[in-house]
């Protein structure tokens, strides 16, 4: 019976230290992923748009909150839709090497609207020197990947990703240019004339492993 009792205590201690040798979690690039941050709930997210000077887009960062909880999520995004106004936000900028692949993957609860999701790729404006505090202003869009819409009061899990597996020659000429990469989400405001709002949990942006094959 001793003995027996020694074999499963090394069991147990065996079982233990596999546990602790488990493979570690996907790094999160999504900086600020859960809106907790010291600095602010928002920081690092694009709300604001002014510097755009679209008047669609003007005001935008008054749309933009957090809750403390909703509908059974905690942390949760918040952005107001008002009618004939184009709201929209974007993670933090992530710096991006030509090639890679990243997904994301969030939660979301739309009412009245249908929220547009893509990643976009961006590359310096002209004279603007590479830092670490570039904002989204100093940068100009270089690559749309495809967006996928969502609709409906409930609560659903979306992924997109950026690029394809396989892309051409030129879609790759593309990716090169890119610095910085994204995740937008957005309500064209000229299509809906009556308030809505969209909420946002559980944000989380991975790298792919492997590179992106190129077609000839």
């Amino acid at each position: 019976m001793k003995r027996m009792r020694e074999i499963i205590a090394t069991l147990l201690g065996l079982t233990m230290a596999l546990s602790s040798w488990a493979a570690p979690a996907e790094t999160n690039y999504c900086y600020n992923c859960d809106f907790t941050s010291s600095k602010g709930a928002l920081d690092g997210w694009n709300v604001d748009y002014d510097w755009t000077r679209n008047k669609q887009q003007m005001g935008n960062g008054k749309n933009a909150s957090v809750l403390p909880e909703f509908k059974g999520r905690k942390n949760v995004l918040k952005i107001a839709v008002p009618s004939g106004f184009e709201s929209k936000v974007e993670t933090p900028l992530i710096p991006y090497e030509a090639g890679d692949m990243y997904q994301c993957t969030f939660d979301i609860y739309v009412e009245k609207v249908v929220v547009n999701t893509l990643f976009q790729g961006y590359n310096l404006k002209p004279g603007i020197p590479p830092g670490e505090n570039v904002k989204l202003q100093d940068l100009r869009r270089m690559y749309k990947a495809e967006y996928v819409a969502t609709k409906g009061p409930m609560w659903k899990t979306v992924t997109v990703g950026i690029p394809h597996a396989q892309v051409s020659a030129t879609a790759y000429g593309h990716l090169k240019k890119i610095r910085y990469i994204t995740v937008l989400m957005y309500v064209p405001g000229a299509t809906y004339f009556e308030d809505g709002n969209f909420y946002v949990s559980n944000v989380r942006i991975t790298k792919l492993p492997g590179k992106v094959k190129v077609t000839q």
